[in-house]
């Protein structure tokens, strides 16, 4: 008797026979949505369906499908089915603080890493900030000033700060990118010591005192000297104890 397998060819490539077989699942589902064009908010395939399109088991496109929303491909949604999931670094987000506290090289590779970007971009950046991102920017400084003159911490309005400083290059990746490093570095990094508000402060108010006199290098020496700071306390601390 055949099987409901047997009514079609399927569209499957083991890619590789020693992986799982969910594994090879996610691939060939990956693929799919490649291949039917879809796109986020697009219902997938049932489970039945994707089971017959592969010729594996409904239980091996269940583990597949489980995978790929916990990397933020697919989202079920309760009583509708399955759907492809607008991108998103949050769930990337979810494994990155804990690969950082397992010592303290990867955030100092982290922080060197945001320097970089944020040094080799800051020209573009100064070519498209406007007027109104300027009075932003000094509106930020200004509250960093006064927290940091109680001895307040400002994480937030760092954050801020440094959105700001590119959000002129009208790129939402980047935007994400940056936003991804800045909370995965504070999420996972101690307190560095001997490195006061009044420091940070100051710090970023350099950044944009060499912004406004609209050379490129000071804009960038600024930034990297921001860095530096970061990370040579980075080294003078002892790792993060791994969290109970």
């Amino acid at each position: 008797m055949a099987t409901q397998q047997d009514d079609v060819e399927p569209d499957f490539r083991r890619l590789d026979d020693r992986a799982p077989l969910h594994q090879i699942v996610q691939h060939e589902i990956r693929n799919h949505i490649l291949k039917e064009g879809l796109r986020p908010g697009d219902p997938l395939k049932s489970e039945s369906e994707l089971a017959r399109l592969f010729g594996v088991s409904r239980n091996s496109v269940r583990e597949a499908v489980k995978a790929l929303e916990s990397t933020g491909v697919l989202e079920t949604r309760r009583g509708s089915g399955v759907y492809i999931r607008d991108f998103s670094f949050a769930p990337l987000l979810d494994h990155l603080p804990y690969g950082l506290m397992q010592g303290h090289r990867a955030l100092r590779e982290l922080a060197a890493l945001r320097k970089t970007l944020e040094s080799a971009l800051i020209t573009d950046a100064m070519q498209a900030m406007t007027p109104e991102s300027v009075a932003a920017l000094r509106e930020v400084l200004d509250t960093m000033r006064g927290l940091a003159e109680r001895g307040e911490q400002f994480a937030e309005h760092d954050r801020r700060f440094h959105q700001l400083l590119f959000r002129d290059l009208d790129n939402t990746m980047l935007l994400r990118l940056f936003d991804l490093f800045w909370l995965a570095f504070h999420a996972a990094a101690p307190p560095t010591r001997g490195r006061t508000p009044m420091d940070a402060y100051r710090g970023h108010a350099a950044i944009l005192d060499a912004i406004l006199t609209g050379d490129p290098d000071q804009a960038r020496e600024a930034i990297q000297d921001h860095y530096v700071g970061i990370e040579s306390k980075l080294t003078e601390d002892p790792p993060p104890d791994p969290a109970p």
